[in-house]
């Protein structure tokens, strides 16, 4: 039965008109529906619900079409060594324009087999304006589910995979893509960008820009979003990735480089955006994000939830194979439940960055010796603003590895901090670090030892700092340590130390809220502290060093 507005496969086409494809044959399928899908060339197509049809060789759809195949099954059959879907553009060349595939679900079968891009399932090169809505893909085995290459202003939403290897996967050029609504499971990567593949697969090969890849909620034995720059030639740009659950094999996000192959090592990645993340990594398999590229420039993650690192990896790390430097990481609205043996985010001993920024951190509660922020390689400047630690047994917000010789944090600016428990803000340890600023604002601890433990020669800026704690103070100080004090508004528990010093390390203080024992401290002319210890001549209370004296601002008595 044809519809008044219905043509059949081999009729003339009319644009408005609707074709219908024929029943399944029982055997191969292909040629009829390929007929079919050229006589509807450039309108609407549609299947026959509840068919399910076999094919040996690619289906083609043309510039124009909508192809409509909710309630369909089309399988690939065994040996068939090819595609089970593409675009006209493939093997005509040009390009393709506004076609649409809705629905359907689409099977390649155990053993199809094929070589290079031909182990693809579903195919698409060369066209402008796509759209993949509704789809769900099953692989037994060969490569990529979905495959996009060369393809502008795409649209691939609400798909559900069951499949061997990647779920979709976008090489160059590539601008303009919008990927959401993925479920099922994957046996690699489930939404992969590489502007340039491995050999076997590099077709087509340029810049990805403008990508939006949102709701992913799946099951994945790689990793859920790969975000690669290619080689040197080519980049991915401008991408965002947000609302990410479900399990990842090995890292949630992956970022950078692929060193199996020089095609895909050493591309850009720049302005990439991350955020409402609640997905995990199978224990001991990788974080949240692994940023390993030796040409990432600025990236931002936001929104992230999790129970904790697990006992192997951190939930963020850039780490890079070769020495490498990222312009911009910046981590923000982030809840941990627990912090465990591993910190939050880790940046190796090659990476160096130039701006890490963490904002509005919730670490719930932070075992003996845990650290937020590990630094084993170089940062220009570290800003840590409105975080809060629940923590226990020399536990620290930021921490310069006591291992990796050459840590060094240029410039460090933390406001906002709330520590409760046993925990402090900084420790900088081995003698070789480098801390030359470190700035405090609106901080308070309640049970820190120490605010910070330094063995570098650091400036310490305060503004606003209150120390609830007598048995410890503002800075313990190694014996390589050589730290100079200032700024104002500081307040401590009474009785507190103020600092200790190692014997060869010192401090000169130009704080004047400074409650210590002014006999610990370096003599510089116009330094000034409040001096704790009774048995010194000048007595207790606010002093100034003048020349090599310490003299009483109330009373002139001096020392």
């Amino acid at each position: 039965m044809v519809a008044a507005d219905t043509v059949l496969a081999g009729d003339s086409p009319r644009r408005a008109q609707t074709v219908v494809l024929p029943p399944p044959s029982g055997g191969d399928d292909t040629t009829a529906l390929n007929t079919a899908l050229l006589a509807g060339a450039g309108g609407p197509i549609q299947g026959h619900r509840g068919a399910r049809y076999r094919v040996s060789a690619p289906l083609v759809v043309h510039s124009g079409t909508t192809l409509a195949m909710s309630g369909c099954t089309v399988t690939l059959t065994t040996g068939s060594a090819c595609n089970l879907l593409t675009n006209s553009a493939v093997t005509t060349g040009g390009r393709d324009r506004d076609i649409t595939v809705v629905g359907g679900t689409w099977v390649r079968a155990e053993g199809v087999g094929g070589v290079g891009p031909d182990l693809h399932t579903l195919r698409w090169r060369r066209v402008d304006g796509l759209t993949l809505n509704g789809l769900a893909v099953e692989t037994a085995s060969d490569k990529y589910a979905i495959s996009l290459g060369d393809v502008t202003d795409t649209m691939v939403t609400g798909i559900r995979l069951a499949v061997y290897s990647d779920g979709v996967h976008i090489q160059g050029p590539a601008a303009r893509t919008r990927i959401s609504g993925i479920r099922g499971s994957t046996g690699d990567d489930t939404v992969a960008i590489t502007p340039r593949d491995w050999q076997a697969y590099d077709d087509v090969s340029g810049p990805v820009t403008d990508t939006v890849i949102e709701d992913v909620n799946v099951a994945s034995l790689a990793a859920l979003v790969k975000v690669l720059g290619g080689s040197p030639e080519t980049a991915a740009l401008r991408t965002t990735v947000r609302r990410v659950a479900g399990v990842a094999g090995n890292n949630v996000i992956w970022v950078g480089d692929d060193t199996a192959e020089w095609r895909t090592t050493g591309g850009r990645v720049d302005d990439l955006l991350v955020e409402q993340v609640a997905a995990a990594a199978l224990p001991g398999r990788g974080g949240v994000m692994h940023i390993n590229g030796s040409a990432v420039g600025h990236v931002r993650l936001r929104g992230l939830k999790a129970d904790g690192p697990d006992t192997t990896l951190p939930l963020v790390r850039f780490s890079p194979l070769v020495p490498a430097t990222l312009d911009t990481l910046m981590v923000e609205d982030v809840e941990v439940a627990e912090l465990g043996a591993l910190p939050l985010l880790v940046v190796d001993a090659k990476a160096s960055i130039r701006r890490l920024q963490v904002e509005r951190l919730t670490a719930g509660g932070a075992s003996a010796g845990a650290k937020v922020i590990r630094i084993a390689g170089v940062v220009d400047e570290l800003t840590v603003r409105t975080a809060s630690m629940t923590a226990s047994g020399d536990s620290h917000l930021v921490e310069l590895s006591e291992w990796a010789e050459n840590a060094a944090v240029r410039q460090a600016d933390l406001s906002g901090i709330r520590v409760v428990g046993n925990g402090g803000l900084v420790t900088a340890k081995a003698a070789t670090h480098t801390l030359p600023r470190l700035a405090l604002d609106d901080v308070q601890t309640a049970g820190a030892p120490w605010l910070v433990d330094l063995n570098t020669e650091t400036e310490l800026l305060l503004s606003n700092v209150r120390i609830d704690h007598s048995a410890g103070g503002l800075a313990n100080v190694r014996r390589s340590g050589a730290v100079v004090v200032r700024g104002d508004g500081l307040r401590s528990t009474p009785g507190s130390r103020g600092v200790s010093v190692a014997a060869g390390g010192s401090v000169v203080s130009y704080a004047p809220d400074l409650a210590v024992d002014v006999s610990k401290l370096v003599r510089v002319d116009g330094s000034r502290a409040t001096n704790t210890n009774p048995r010194l001549p000048c007595g207790t209370g606010p002093v100034r060093c003048t020349g090599l004296t310490w003299r009483h601002l109330e009373t002139g008595a001096t020392y």
